[in-house]
């Protein structure tokens, strides 16, 4: 049964790199919202523009995002959204987008490019901060973290759950059988099957090792060091 969620946002938004393990911040978001308010009265989405969003309404919006847009930014800080941010070193973000989908490096950097660019922009603001590095995603200790910054009061047995849920390996798991899931709730994103609701797609998990840029050639290590450096600088990743 919904536990009740009076005190909690209307609009939230889980706001990431790619590779930050911002589909992890996005489901555990997800689930807090709908024990508290009930499955009907959550609507979970992804989007990079206002657009994308459906018309006012009078229940609880969830939204997974990446590189954004000014006009959604805007309609956030109007709306009173409560943010949540995941960053990663984006020279580990663009490896593991390599790994993970098979795309160019020069790619990825263009990608991870655009969600630092976001992330710089919203940085001032003072919206909590998860870092990769830090291995939030292994910490049941974070479900309840930002329960509390919902100002939501799940159960110990629902935040066991959630967290059960979305361990690495029961992703690792879901992802590799995700096609077997009912037509309505897959799409393709990059080739790759996805699942609607949970933003989890098949090459969703890698090896989620940190520091593997070093293992790049020198003359590639430095220029992924230039092209994020405002970034890295700023959140305080070693050049």
């Amino acid at each position: 049964m919904p536990t009740g969620g009076s005190s909690a946002p209307r609009v939230v938004a889980t706001i990431g790199m790619h590779g930050s393990a911002s589909t992890w911040v996005f489901n555990v978001v997800r689930e807090l919202m709908i024990a508290a308010m009930g499955d009907i009265q959550v609507v979970s989405l992804y989007a990079d523009q206002r657009d994308q969003l459906p018309e006012a309404a009078s229940r609880c919006l969830v939204i997974k995002s990446h590189h954004g847009s000014a006009d959604l930014d805007d309609w956030l800080d109007v709306a009173g959204a409560r943010l949540f941010i995941s960053v990663r070193d984006p020279r580990d973000a663009c490896i593991s987008m390599c790994q993970r989908f098979r795309s160019p490096l020069a790619h990825t950097v263009q990608w991870i490019g655009n969600d630092c660019n976001r992330l710089l922009r919203l940085f001032p603001r003072g919206h909590p901060t998860l870092r990769y590095e830090d291995r939030f995603f292994e910490e049941k200790d974070m479900v309840k973290r930002i329960a509390v910054s919902l100002g939501l009061q799940p159960s110990p047995t629902t935040i066991d759950t959630i967290f059960d849920r979305y361990r690495t390996a029961a992703v690792r798991t879901f992802a590799e059988s995700i096609e077997q899931l009912p037509p309505e709730r897959l799409t393709t994103v990059v080739k790759f099957p996805m699942d609607r609701v949970t933003q989890i797609l098949g090459p969703h998990i890698g090896d989620t090792l940190s520091g593997k840029w070093r293992d790049l050639p020198t003359h590639v290590q430095d220029e992924l060091t230039r092209v994020f450096r405002p970034f890295l600088d700023r959140f305080g990743y070693p050049c």
